[in-house]
């Protein structure tokens, strides 16, 4: 799947915005706050009706107006039009004309990859965000794993009230343990393909460095020996058992990323997990996923900045914002690829 066309109306600070894109690398160029994120978040909105930044969603639609419009053409096998409009309660999306009852459609339809310092930070994060954040790339592959992470935290939910009013929990175990197992077992297998695939995108990109990710969990062999260790004693009125207590480390040379990385190195580490989620992407679902670089090439040398745009350059789709603070490297990259787009973005929008 590329983009064709993105157009938009009043998101954040851009009133109008149009652009058409090539199907290998595009590049916008523009100062600090001239709202080259706002265009890679106008795309992720429009294809998973949310936004990759940390604030409310509602603050996407350009103050002193009721509602955003965005527009995309996509191609795959043939052109599809996709439509969204929000007005800060209710979205209203299209697929060629047609009204879609959920976002899920489109997500299933469509793959986009992004790299933004306005996302949720995964080396930053605890236990629970490391989770959420592994899981998304499951549903991407397997939409039944959030259906059975879903029912596992509703039951985790009623056990919990039990517990803190110290009531019986024994009818929930049985259910409980069972959707736990099948989390493990889905999760399991995931990291197994996902770790391979990690280091052979590090191989790939030919990096000095050696990352590593690591999963941890309490698995038990049967619903009985789960069944047995929920019934332990505990210091606290929680359930300390089951996938909710899975641990997932990133380790930079056998040292935790979150501790001992620099913030370079902390920025290769999330272009390799990134990467390898492409590839899977592109391996389960046979769709090439769209690839947004935000801020590209901040905290990077010229040497590592070269290496990610060899890798990804004509196997992807690939947008990408920047200052423009190198033009040594800009020159480089352009060098012998003719398949690259740059336009100014403070030239292509309106703010008005």
């Amino acid at each position: 799947m590329i983009i064709k066309k993105l157009s938009f109306l009043n998101v954040r600070k851009i009133s109008l915005f149009s652009e058409q894109f090539l199907p290998q690398t595009n590049i916008i160029i523009g100062l600090n706050g001239s709202g080259k994120t706002s265009i890679l978040e106008s795309l992720v909105f429009l294809i998973t009706g949310k936004s990759f930044r940390k604030k409310h969603t509602q603050s996407i639609i350009k103050k002193t107006q009721e509602e955003l419009q965005i527009k995309g053409i996509f191609q795959n096998e043939e052109d599809l039009t996709i439509k969204l409009i929000y007005d800060g309660k209710k979205k209203q999306i299209f697929k060629n004309n047609q009204i879609l009852k959920r976002t899920t459609e489109l997500i299933k339809d469509n793959a986009i990859i992004y790299i933004s310092p306005e996302e949720t930070d995964i080396i930053e994060e605890y236990k629970k965000e490391k989770q959420q954040y592994f899981d998304k790339i499951i549903f991407r592959i397997n939409p039944q794993h959030i259906y059975n992470i879903k029912e596992y935290n509703k039951l985790l939910l009623y056990r919990n009230s039990l517990l803190e009013n110290n009531m019986s929990t024994k009818p929930w175990e049985e259910p409980l343990s069972l959707a736990g197992l099948k989390i493990w077992k889905t999760r399991n297998s995931f990291f197994d393909f996902f770790c391979k695939m990690f280091n052979e995108t590090q191989k790939k990109l030919d990096l000095q460095l050696k990352y590593r990710i690591e999963y941890k969990n309490q698995e038990y062999q049967s619903k009985e020996e789960y069944i047995k260790k929920l019934q332990s004693k505990t210091k606290t009125n929680k359930t300390e058992v089951g996938p909710h207590k899975d641990i997932i480390s990133l380790y930079l040379n056998n040292e935790t990323i979150k501790e001992h990385a620099s913030q370079g190195e902390k920025k290769l580490f999330k272009y390799v997990l990134k990467f390898t989620e492409a590839e899977i992407v592109k391996t389960k679902t046979r769709k090439n996923p769209i690839i947004l670089l935000d801020d590209f090439f901040a905290k990077l040398d010229n040497e590592n900045i070269m290496k990610i745009f060899s890798y990804f350059h004509r196997k992807f789709q690939v947008i990408i914002t920047t200052t423009n603070t190198n033009d040594q490297t800009l020159q480089n990259i352009q060098k012998n690829n003719t398949d690259i787009k740059i336009f100014n973005n403070d030239k292509t929008i309106n703010s008005n």
